[in-house]
């Protein structure tokens, strides 16, 4: 139910936070697709600060004269007054408009929205709602700054580490947009190697960014569809990427923090826009991977199946799976749970999406993925960099990793590739069997949601090669994790996992380095493990442990 009290300060001040974080995602996302259309105008840098004074135009309108209209008067004086003064052209113009026309109904719908529960908050916590101001400013600063280099890639003082030369010249995005390319040119295997070689040379059209290697199902292709009328333009494919992977993060955001439900269950809402804001969320937006999408998406699928909608759910469910196939994992509790109408609408989306992209693509791809590409990507010799430098090692967080690692500690493992390999297919069979535990418990709302991120992370975990953005899932789920903080050592406690998890330490030697990295995997590993076998063995009454009722 909404509250429709007058919005006390936290209200209009979390309202203000996620206003002054969406506008620049949004603003970018549209800023360069429609410079590809209508031609230069402006710069990044102008497109990132105005959308960020219509924000706080719009706020301070809804704070003096409280309506829609007025905000939107106003809102778009400052676009048209901008456009003018900074030679801001047509895209710019438009880009801002879309903007006022975004964060005023945003800000004038979101505040009747929040829970009561925020009220009063920074008065009885001054300290933590100090620190909170303080990490809402840095998300906002952290956010915007992205934003102007995801809009200008020359401007890597503003990209998320500035000075760290992998990511001012890496993006995934390549990999999509590129395999996209030569699915419509039909070529004969996408995944063959020769397709990939030369990313440095001068025939790489996505400079200054390096050619990703594709590794993902043909139908994944099908998600690159909104890129295509902007191929060619790679600076424009990448801002709109960005912009949608960031809109459907928040929407993620929202909708499971307000599913949740149950006392303190304010603080998922609470910590969900400094999470946007965070590092390991930035940087994965900013390299465009699609790691943030597979698992937003996987968890909507799953909400709205436990909400008894499975023609939703199970759409969305499929195309998760059919996407990155580790949210397949998600498919075993179905089945376990007996969610048969859920299972039947996942398998049912599951063959027409397939067969719309043979339809698309047609059956070459899905015959070399299956044939050439999967066995490749399970031995790991389509990551054959993995032991090249101590950067491809440190970086890898999956369990095929861990020898590698153990090296660069100076043990000896003997084929570490050979030891890799068996080490996964323990990893791939202990998977199954926790996702047959995560079903044991129904669990309330927010235990079945942290089951599922962590369940996602594990699955994600299988790739011979899993970066830090797989994380992003059980960092998701240590948000929910929150609301049992109950005092400041736990809250200390969990700080430091997040942070452990999260962070990139300063160390300089490669033997500390090894053993940080192999510390991030274990508790990469340890806490969604952790998660799933204390909500398989916790009892159905402990407190806000109610079960969901059995589907229909």
């Amino acid at each position: 139910m909404n509250d429709h009290s007058p919005p006390s300060l936290e209200r209009r001040a979390f309202s203000a936070l996620v206003a002054l974080l969406l506008a620049p995602v949004l603003a970018q996302g549209l800023w360069r697709p429609l410079v590809h259309v209508f031609g230069p105008s402006g710069r990044s840098g102008t497109i990132t600060g105005v959308a960020l004074a219509i924000s706080g135009t719009i706020l301070l309108v809804q704070r003096l004269r409280p309506g829609l209209l007025a905000s939107l008067a106003l809102g778009a004086f400052v676009a048209v007054g901008a456009t003018v003064g900074w030679s801001l052209a047509l895209p710019g113009l438009l880009a801002l408009l879309i903007v006022v026309a975004a964060i005023a109904p945003l800000v004038h719908w979101l505040l009747p929205q929040l829970p009561s529960a925020l009220d009063g908050l920074a008065r009885r916590h001054k300290a933590l709602a100090t620190l909170y101001a303080v990490l809402a400013v840095s998300a906002v600063v952290s956010t915007a700054r992205v934003s102007i280099f995801i809009g200008d890639s020359t401007r890597v003082d503003q990209q998320v580490l500035p000075g760290m030369a992998f990511l001012e010249t890496h993006s995934c995005l390549t990999a999509y947009v590129h395999a996209a390319a030569l699915s419509r040119k039909h070529v004969d295997n996408l995944y063959a190697e020769h397709w990939w070689d030369g990313s440095h040379g001068a025939e790489n059209a996505y400079r200054p960014f390096t050619l990703d290697y594709y590794a993902y199902p043909p139908p994944f292709l099908l998600v690159t569809a909104p890129l295509a009328p902007l191929e060619g333009d790679f600076a424009a494919q990448r801002a709109l990427w960005f912009g949608l992977n960031g809109l459907l993060f928040a929407v993620g955001l929202w909708v499971v923090a307000r599913w949740v439900e149950g006392p303190s269950t304010h603080r998922v809402l609470l910590l969900a826009p400094v999470f946007f804001g965070s590092l390991p969320v930035l940087a994965t937006l900013q390299v465009g991977n699609f790691q943030i999408a597979a698992v937003v998406i996987s968890v909507l699928a799953m909400v709205a199946i436990q909400r008894d909608r499975p023609i939703v759910g199970g759409p969305l469910l499929a195309f998760a799976i059919l996407s990155k196939l580790s949210p397949g994992v998600l498919g075993i509790v179905l089945l376990a749970q007996r969610r048969w109408r859920g299972a039947a609408w996942a398998a049912g989306s599951g063959v027409v999406l397939f067969a719309l992209s043979i339809l698309t693509i047609g059956p070459s791809p899905t015959r070399y993925f299956l044939t050439y590409a999967l066995p490749r990507i399970r031995s790991g010799e389509a990551f054959a960099f993995l032991d090249d430098t101590p950067f491809s090692i440190l970086t890898n967080m999956s369990a095929f990793g861990l020898p590698f690692k153990l090296q660069l500690l100076g043990l000896s493992v003997g084929d570490p590739w050979a030891l890799a390999r068996r080490i996964g297919n323990v990893y791939s069979a202990i998977l199954v069997v926790l996702a047959i535990l995560a079903v044991r418990r129904g669990g309330d709302r927010r235990s079945q949601a942290m089951v599922w991120m962590s369940l996602l992370v594990l699955a994600a975990l299988q790739s011979p090669f899993a970066p830090g953005y797989t994380s992003i899932g059980l960092l998701w789920a240590t948000m929910l994790l929150s609301v049992e903080i109950r005092s400041l050592r736990g809250g200390v406690l969990l700080t430091l996992v997040w942070l452990l998890i999260a962070a990139a330490p300063p160390f300089q030697s490669t033997s500390l380095l090894a053993a940080y990295s192999i510390l991030q995997a274990a508790l990469i590993f340890g806490v969604p493990t952790w998660l799933i076998l204390r909500s398989a063995t916790s009892p159905l009454d402990r407190p806000g442990a109610g079960s969901n009722p059995p589907p229909a």
